[in-house]
């Protein structure tokens, strides 16, 4: 049976009935809906475990009232608020299924050509996509996965917090002191941290001398190698310095806050990848995914959180259907695009993990090296692909290939390398 819809169908036993719920904050909608599609009660319930236990009687009296043998629901996932009922589902051994909600607006909005929305409606919707196997086959991660997939989007707040803080970093610079990025690459040192929490203004760095001034930055650093040459190079940029005086001592102040920002972000970066390796460590299937090379710990890390364990999964297009790197095309007329996308209707996170996995694969393992090459310089009626197409194609790979040492238990080994003739 190749027909996933047919599939689904075939979840959904005879005879029961269906409860479609649309989570909010404060009270959940839902109606149940029986398999001829026929509506038969409407209700709203408190967020709480007290209003879960009231729905379920009311849908257990609903449920012998139109002679149901069992109960199945579909949560809407608009929101982060199916997450308590669905777990608390799981835990009665409740049967349920997470409804997409573009799907579930776009089908809302195909029926009811006067645009009608209200929470009885989605709920409705939830249950008749239910009923016709448009729904979300999904496992609620548990256990060590569950401390994981918490763990690493906690990883990546803070990765995006630090990014935000050093664009923010880079232009108060730009106009305090454009001549500081250009002695110090990256701003986010340890030096550069000091020198911007002692005193970023360049009209007092020109007017001290340049043994006060590393006396100065000495005394705030905290580290083991003081960068004493840049030092030397931005008190001589200071001098010829175009950066604005007006307001210095302001900014000078907020960088100081962002400087501090900063340090206590790396801080807590270090922390949370101390712990993913300790999680990553104790998943008995991550060896045989650090054993490629080229692969960090966060990245097997991200992989893991986001795809939970991959023993249940079917088959390798399933991983990458999850990440939404999957190829798409567009044909209209008979006519097709050249270029061929990725859906993108999966997870960002395992996505965004597994782009920064290919990258590093691309450069420090010699077998995704060469298979990149080979597409990227194959000649042009095989369609030769690019910089950022190849990328995409070797994350693919990699998530093929993670499946298939999870699947057989076995370690990662280079190709050997052919011998040459003779």
């Amino acid at each position: 049976m190749k027909n996933s819809t047919a599939k689904k169908l075939k979840q959904i036993p005879a005879g029961y009935l269906m409860v479609g719920v649309d989570p909010h904050k404060k009270k959940h909608a839902a109606v149940a809906m029986t398999q001829d599609a026929i509506t038969h009660a409407k209700l709203k319930f408190v967020n709480s475990r007290q209003g879960y236990e009231e729905v379920l009687e009311l849908v257990r009296a609903e449920m012998v009232k139109t002679g149901c043998r069992g109960v199945i629901f579909a949560i809407e996932t608009a929101s982060h608020y199916w997450r308590n009922l669905a777990y608390f589902l799981d835990e009665r051994g409740i049967p349920f299924r997470l409804i997409n909600p573009f799907t579930l607006k776009r089908r809302r909005e195909g029926e009811d050509i006067n645009r009608r929305k209200n929470d009885f409606r989605d709920a409705e919707m939830a249950a008749e996509l239910l009923r016709t196997g448009k729904f979300i086959e999904t496992r609620l991660p548990q256990g060590i996965y569950a401390e994981l997939r918490a763990t690493f989007h906690a990883y990546r707040r803070l990765v995006k917090e630090r990014a935000r803080y050093t664009n923010l970093l880079k232009g108060l610079l730009d106009g305090l002191f454009p001549e500081f990025t250009q002695v110090f690459k990256n701003p986010r040192g340890k030096t550069a941290l000091t020198v911007l929490c002692q005193c970023p203004v360049p009209r007092i760095i020109a007017n001290m001398t340049l043994e006060d001034f590393v006396d100065s930055v000495r005394k705030g650093f905290q580290g083991r190698a003081l960068k004493v040459q840049k030092l030397h190079a931005l008190h001589a940029t200071a001098q010829s310095s175009v950066g604005i005086d007006a307001a210095a001592e302001s900014v000078s102040f907020e960088l100081s806050l962002l400087a501090q920002r900063i340090r206590l972000n790396e801080e807590q970066i270090e922390k949370m990848e101390g712990i993913l390796v300790s999680l990553v460590d104790s998943i008995a299937d991550s060896r045989y995914l650090l054993s490629i090379r080229g692969l960090s710990y966060i990245s097997v890390a991200g992989m893991l959180a986001e795809l939970g364990p991959l023993s249940s999964y079917r088959n390798a297009r399933q991983l990458i259907k999850m990440a939404g790197s999957n190829p798409t095309e567009s044909e209209s007329a008979g006519k097709r695009s050249n270029h061929t996308p990725m859906s993108k209707k999966g997870r960002p996170g395992l996505r965004w993990c597994i782009w920064a996995a290919a990258v590093s694969l691309m450069r420090h393992n010699s077998d995704f090296t060469s298979w990149a090459t080979k597409r990227q310089e194959r000649p042009a009626h095989a369609h030769p692909l690019k910089q950022r197409e190849v990328v995409g194609a070797v994350a693919n790979r990699l998530l093929r290939l993670a499946y298939a040492l999870v699947k057989k238990q076995t370690m990662y080994q280079m190709p050997q390398p052919a011998e040459a003739a003779v």
